[in-house]
C-alpha cells in the first residue's frame, strides 16, 4: 500500500464520520417532529425546539464537512503526484496542527456535561431541563466523534512518519 492510500482511507473515514452525524442529525430532527406531535409529559415537549437546534447543526456540521473532505480527494491525488514528498511533510504538518482539537473536545465536553447536570439538577423548568439535555447530548456526539477521529489521526500519522523515515532512507541512499 502506498502512502497515498493512508491518506485516502482517513480522508474517507472522516467523510464517513460526517455523513454519519448528519444522519444522526435526520433522525434527532425526526426525533423532535415525534416529540411534538406525541410527547405527554412537559419535558417531552419542551425537547423539540432544543433538539431541532442540535439536528440543524449537526446536519449542517456533517454535510459541510463531507462535502470539504469528498472534495479534498482529487486534491491530495494531484499534489501527491506532484511532490510525493512535499506532500507527506505537508501532510505531517497539517496532522500536527489540528491534533490539539482533540484536547480541546474533552474539555469542551466535559464543560458541556457539567453544566447539564447543574442546570438539570438545580431547575425544574421543563425548557430549562430539556435544554440541558440537548448539551449532555452535545458534548456526548463530540467525544463519540473525536474518539474515531483520533483513533483515525494516529494510525495515519504512524503512516506518515513511516513514508517519511522511507524517504529519508532513499535520501541516504542516493548520497
Amino acid at each position: 500500500m502506498n502512502f497515498l492510500d493512508h491518506t485516502m482511507i482517513w480522508a474517507k473515514g472522516e467523510t464517513f464520520d460526517m455523513l454519519l452525524l448528519a444522519l444522526v442529525g435526520t433522525l434527532l430532527f425526526v426525533i423532535a417532529g415525534l416529540l411534538w406531535k406525541f410527547a405527554p409529559t412537559p419535558v417531552g415537549q419542551a425537547l423539540p425546539i432544543p433538539l431541532s437546534v442540535v439536528a440543524m447543526i449537526f446536519i449542517i456540521a456533517g454535510m459541510v464537512s463531507n462535502w470539504g473532505n469528498s472534495s479534498r480527494l482529487a486534491q491530495y491525488e494531484s499534489a501527491y503526484e506532484q511532490s510525493a514528498a512535499s506532500f507527506v511533510h505537508a501532510e505531517k504538518a497539517r496532522v500536527s496542527a489540528f491534533e490539539a482539537i482533540y484536547t480541546y473536545t474533552i474539555i469542551g465536553a466535559a464543560i458541556a456535561f457539567a453544566i447539564a447536570i447543574v442546570l438539570f439538577q438545580l431547575s425544574e423548568n421543563e425548557t430549562i431541563r430539556a435544554i440541558a439535555i440537548t448539551l449532555a447530548l452535545i458534548g456526548l456526539s463530540g467525544l463519540v466523534i473525536d474518539m474515531f477521529s483520533k483513533e483515525r489521526a494516529t494510525t495515519y500519522e504512524q503512516a506518515i512518519d513511516a513514508e517519511i523515515a522511507r524517504l529519508n532512507a532513499l535520501t541516504n541512499d542516493t548520497r
